[in-house]
């Protein structure tokens, strides 16, 4: 590949994705190099469900080809499924000392079932009483855990190796999934509501299963699902990576966070980083952070009473800087 006016070898997922572009399939079609493959939880989950699961479905599902030959689909639903997710919960948003970490194996379905339960079991809640009626305000909004897990399931990048990551900390959890965004879509399209599944065979599975709802819908989902609250959920993309972020709802500010040599939180550290290169304002902050106004607001007031952050001008034209 050209880089400059020289020429450098390509990087394993530059050639994956240029044989993806050329022979314009996609890794679930192909037939499994592995065909000794058994689909027990995966039965047990169709009938669960009242659906048929026999060698008709799997040619319909594309879990086999018309000669019985097992497809990639069928190596993930199988019980030999080689990617993994790999869970962990840290006592501190830096991920320096593990409380726990686990690794689940199995039909891609058991995987899913397994994470879920891991990040059900760490997401705490505060309980608040109206009346008699009670009601658990959880740390992250179930519905945001399971849409950002099932799509990390369903839009990973299955060509490669590495499997998907799961972190809970005192912040939130985070899952990062391998592969980036599927081709035809940029970042700028995932507010859109449009569909464009990179394993459009295994996203049919899991919404016959119902476990997708709608496609499309996903993102929106998880963003709606914090509505009113301090934070916001954060996505970041890389070539190969695709990072959810969703921030603890009842954790104070720099909860978890270590003290850095200076005595700052990491959460405090990140804003002064960010003004390091300059005067911003309070909306440049929020957007920098990726956290909602209320909260930029309040870190903001806590650098300024410590005396690290000044601000200068009033209304609109009002910006923040490092104290001199």
């Amino acid at each position: 590949m050209r880089s400059g006016a020289s020429s450098v070898p390509a990087t394993e997922t530059a050639i994956l994705r240029m044989v993806q572009e050329t022979e314009g399939d996609a890794f679930e079609v192909r037939p499994s190099l592995r065909q000794d493959l058994t689909f027990a939880y995966a039965s047990d989950e169709f009938t669960r469900k009242g659906l048929a699961f026999g060698e008709g479905e799997f040619r319909t599902l594309g879990i086999a080809l018309p000669d019985g030959t097992y497809t990639n689909l069928g190596l993930l639903l199988s019980d030999q499924c080689p990617p993994t997710v790999k869970a962990a919960q840290f006592a501190d948003d830096a991920r320096n000392t593990f409380m726990s970490r686990e690794e689940y194996a199995g039909s891609v379905l058991k995987q899913l079932a397994d994470a879920y339960a891991f990040m059900e079991r760490c997401n705490r809640f505060r309980t608040t009483f109206e009346g008699l009626e009670r009601t658990d305000y959880y740390d992250v909004p179930p519905v945001a855990m399971r849409e950002a897990l099932v799509n990390s399931v369903a839009h990973r990048e299955y060509a490669l190796s590495g499997p998907t990551l799961v972190s809970v900390m005192p912040g939130g959890m985070e899952i990062v999934s391998p592969g980036g965004l599927p081709l035809g879509i940029e970042e700028a399209d995932l507010d859109a509501h449009i569909s464009i599944p990179r394993n459009k065979m295994l996203a049919n599975v899991l919404f016959r299963l119902e476990l997708i709802e709608a496609y499309g819908t996903g993102i929106g989902r998880i963003r709606a699902s914090y509505d009113g609250s301090d934070v916001s959920p954060q996505i970041r993309l890389t070539p190969n990576t695709f990072t959810v972020l969703l921030p603890n709802r009842n954790a104070p500010l720099g909860a978890g966070d270590q003290a850095g040599d200076d005595g700052n939180s990491i959460a405090g550290n990140r804003l002064l980083a960010v003004l390091h290169d300059g005067a911003r304002t309070r909306s440049e902050v929020q957007k920098a952070l990726g956290v909602s106004q209320t909260t930029a607001i309040r870190m903001l007031g806590e650098l300024i009473k410590r005396g690290l952050v000044q601000k200068r001008g009033a209304g609109r034209s009002t910006v923040y800087e490092l104290t001199a």
